[in-house]
């Protein structure tokens, strides 16, 4: 970490990469890459945020260059300020670009999707042989470094220390260990995927403050708009743990950085920079956090005018949450225990939607039954508050599993003595391993194979657990080097009748 005053922002992606070495530590759990694909999506919107106020501030620069085409200083700004876009935007598509590459060779987004995770998040070796075995690292930290000498360069000299730019690739201190390493080496995919995307805001927001100075830098005071809207922008979201701190900037959208704005948020006066009003308050109390902002400024013909917005952000108590991902399925023919929570709300405000099943409610604290048919393959179940989405979850549906063969004690195909035969009397169709305690299979049909040594095989055809007097005679008379062979084997289970596919092959030894 960089010593020295650093920006809240910063603070935020050097605590974020302290969480991420710790976290390589450990054997990285579904849950995790998760994680990382949350940041991914969070990093992503954030950039859409970082786009629509460059977008307004390159319109602002480019109506004050249209109405006074000769002021110099305004074509200065003009030119440069198309300069900047063009900088960034070759930035932004090549890291777009080269995250494009990393997911395909991968495998691309599960299942085909676009929003989802990268099929092989958890890969550590694909994105380190490009960038460390065939340098493309080092191709990728000159592109980082020049991005920002570019950009920089649009600064007149003495200014440039005012960008407090992200697009930083030193080496770590006291470590032998190169940028590259740190980046690329011993990471998952998924923590890669996401580092492309903070890139490519990192680039953003370097542009973005190169446009308010340049736009600063205008001689007039223009405010040639037609519409004049308060915008609060989150800087780290809106759902925030207790103890930690919301953050937002809060601005007239299109207004000019030399309007004199007087920003305030429940009554309370916000320093203002460049016409951004810096937002900042201690989450203390779980739920919805309403707040309201009042902007006051002076438009071209001296008057006052007050434009106010109401904001709101979520606390919630933190919380951990902690699930094997691919254990996410539920059976045909038995009731799936499902719990649905939100934090901050009680069980009674929190609606509950289910697509592909039926879910039946037990009790009052959050617990459902799910049952399903078969007719779909995905059911999807849904939570909300107040009419307000507030996270779903996907479960695959699937068939339960097939149980296995058993004759009396003998559990597997193979060799059995004499006297293991004469001791079996049933016939058993065992469900192992499930997780579902209590499930039950009950042989209704199946065959029984005698293969001598010397002479010809017989069936002797059985229904039900107990051995026909037929089949208990084959094994009473067996001697050893005969087969016998339980097959073609049909059992009861809680979603009907079903075929046995596995069979119980067995030689008889001395």
């Amino acid at each position: 970490m960089s010593g020295g005053k650093v920006t809240v922002r910063q603070k935020m992606i050097n605590m974020m990469y302290l969480v991420l070495t710790a976290l390589l530590a450990l054997n990285v759990s579904a849950e995790i890459l998760k994680s990382f694909h949350m940041v991914e999506i969070s990093m992503d919107r954030a950039g859409e945020n970082i786009d629509k106020k460059n977008v307004n501030t390159l319109a602002a620069i480019a109506r004050y260059h249209k109405d006074i085409p000769t002021d110099p200083t305004g074509t200065a700004a003009f030119n440069k300020s198309l300069e900047a876009k063009k900088i960034a935007d070759e930035g932004v598509k090549y890291f777009a670009d080269l995250k494009e590459q990393l997911i395909t060779t991968a495998g691309g987004r599960k299942d085909g999707n676009p929003e989802e995770e990268v099929a092989q998040a958890s890969n550590i070796e694909l994105h380190a042989n490009l960038m460390i075995n065939q340098k493309k690292g080092e191709e990728v930290k000159a592109k980082i470094n020049k991005i920002k000498a570019d950009l920089l360069a649009l600064m007149p000299a003495d200014k440039r220390d005012i960008i407090k730019s992200d697009l930083n690739t030193e080496n770590p201190k006291n470590s032998n260990q190169t940028w590259e390493s740190e980046m690329f080496e011993h990471t998952p995919l998924a923590a890669v995927v996401a580092l492309m995307s903070k890139t490519q805001n990192d680039i953003k927001n370097t542009e973005s403050q190169i446009l308010d100075y340049l736009r600063g830098s205008l001689t007039e005071n223009v405010m040639i708009i037609d519409q004049l809207t308060p915008q609060i922008i989150p800087v780290n979201g809106t759902n925030i743990t207790l103890g930690n701190k919301y953050q937002a900037e809060i601005f007239l959208a299109a207004s000019s950085s030399r309007s004199e704005a007087s920003i305030s948020v429940n009554g309370n006066q916000l320093k203002n920079e460049s016409g951004i009003g810096k937002y900042e308050v201690t989450a203390s109390r779980e739920g919805e956090n309403k707040f309201k902002a009042v902007i006051t400024t002076t438009n071209s013909s001296g008057k006052k005018e007050t434009y106010e917005k109401e904001g709101s952000f979520f606390a919630l108590a933190p919380l951990a949450v902690i699930s094997a991902t691919k254990m996410n399925v539920v059976y045909i023919g038995l009731d799936n225990p499902i719990s649905v929570s939100v934090p901050g709300f009680a069980a009674n405000k929190v609606d509950v939607r289910c697509d592909g099943g039926k879910l039946s409610k037990v009790g009052s604290g959050g617990e459902y039954m799910l049952t399903v048919d078969g007719s779909v393959r995905e059911v999807t179940i849904t939570a909300g508050v107040e009419g307000k989405t507030m996270g779903f979850a996907k479960y695959r549906v699937r068939q339960i599993p097939k149980p296995m063969p058993q004759l009396g004690s003998i559990e597997q195909s193979g060799s059995v003595s004499m006297g293991q035969l004469k001791s079996s009397n049933f016939v058993l169709t065992v469900l192992k391993d499930f997780a579902f305690e209590g499930v039950k299979f009950t042989p209704i049909s199946w065959n029984l194979v005698y293969a001598p040594k010397n002479g010809g095989a017989r069936v002797e055809n059985g229904n039900g657990e107990t051995l026909s007097a037929g089949a208990k005679s084959i094994l009473m008379n067996a001697r050893p080097g005969d087969r016998i062979i339980l097959m073609n084997i049909k059992a009861k289970g809680p979603a009907g009748a079903v075929p046995i596919p596995a069979s119980l092959v067995l030689e008889v030894r001395q």
